[in-house]
């Protein structure tokens, strides 16, 4: 009767301020919170936040986290290396109706951060780590196999750490940008038009089976003219704008898209800064940690 009554207080609690968002991710929310409230043993890493950030940062960076949804055929999801080297660690199911947040071995679901302040400018970073990235594209693994593999030739799209970000930029007067990593560089939708642009923010980002390569998942409908893109028609409420001759429309699980997804909620959230940099070995020697990359630094760096 207790846990019931707690559940429900819970519950009333929450219902008394629903934000105005997708279904999903309001649901990932909710669900998450309900399970706290009962289990009384959910730590997401708001305390390691508030040290390294600052209590203002650490509520800034746990806001803007993104929601995570999966292209079908992927099971990993992002996970701490320092408990999880291996696929089989970060796996869970690929259920399209489930919200997951641990793998199949009880690991939890883990997003490192920073934070930047550079030219006026509030940079959040965001990294998932996945054990390995094996490409999928257009059926080159598949392919492969059926030709080089034969003779023991490895796998070019294939290697040990996977490394891949989700940066927000927050302006001076209240603009949300955002883009993905995608395969060397950054994307806002999965266009080649959005190759290294930085885009309003849906709250979502989408993950490439396989490779892990990331973008913001958006439809892309196309309009004539270079005048100023009107915003009616369709889900008009959530139009975005694009490059000229494009307008995007933000794609949601739950009602656009059937897919897995982690949202950000149940996240556990670590800080890069807390890391024993040290301790960190490379499976791969072509792939950098975040803190060996340029954009560490240069939060604009197009280089991911």
């Amino acid at each position: 009767m207790g846990l019931v009554l707690l559940a429900s207080l819970a519950l009333g609690a929450l219902v008394t301020a629903v934000p105005v968002i997708d279904g999903r991710s309001f649901g990932g929310f909710l669900s998450h919170r309900i399970f706290c409230a009962i289990r009384g043993n959910c730590n997401t890493g708001e305390a390691g936040l508030a040290r390294a950030y600052g209590e203002d940062d650490g509520r800034l960076l746990r806001e803007y986290a993104p929601d995570v949804v999966y292209e079908p055929g992927e099971r990993s999801i992002p996970v701490d290396f320092r408990s999880c080297r291996e696929a089989v660690c970060a796996a869970a199911p690929d259920d399209p109706d489930l919200d997951v947040h641990r793998s199949d071995t009880g690991l939890p679901a883990t997003v490192f951060t920073r934070v930047i302040r550079r030219n006026g400018n509030t940079y959040l970073q965001y990294w998932f780590y996945y054990p390995d990235s094996n490409s999928t594209a257009a059926g080159s693994d598949r392919l492969w196999d059926a030709g080089p593999g034969q003779l023991g030739a490895d796998y070019p799209g294939y290697h040990r750490d996977d490394w891949e970000g989700y940066q927000v930029r927050l302006g001076p007067a209240g603009e949300e940008d955002v883009r993905a990593s995608s395969h060397g560089h950054y994307q806002w939708c999965k266009e080649s038009s959005c190759h290294n642009v930085w885009g309003p923010r849906t709250g979502w980002t989408r993950v490439s089976e396989g490779s892990h390569a990331g973008h913001i998942p958006l439809e892309r409908e196309t309009v004539g003219g270079d005048s100023p893109l009107p915003l009616g028609g369709g889900r008009a409420e959530r139009a975005l704008r694009g490059p000229p001759s494009y307008r995007y429309e933000p794609q949601l699980p739950g009602l656009d898209l059937h897919e897995r997804t982690s949202t950000a909620e149940g996240f556990v959230l670590v800080p890069v800064e807390t890391i024993d940099r040290g301790a960190y070995r490379r499976l791969d020697d072509g792939i950098s940690p975040p803190w060996e990359k340029a954009v560490y630094e240069d939060p604009e760096s197009e280089g991911s």
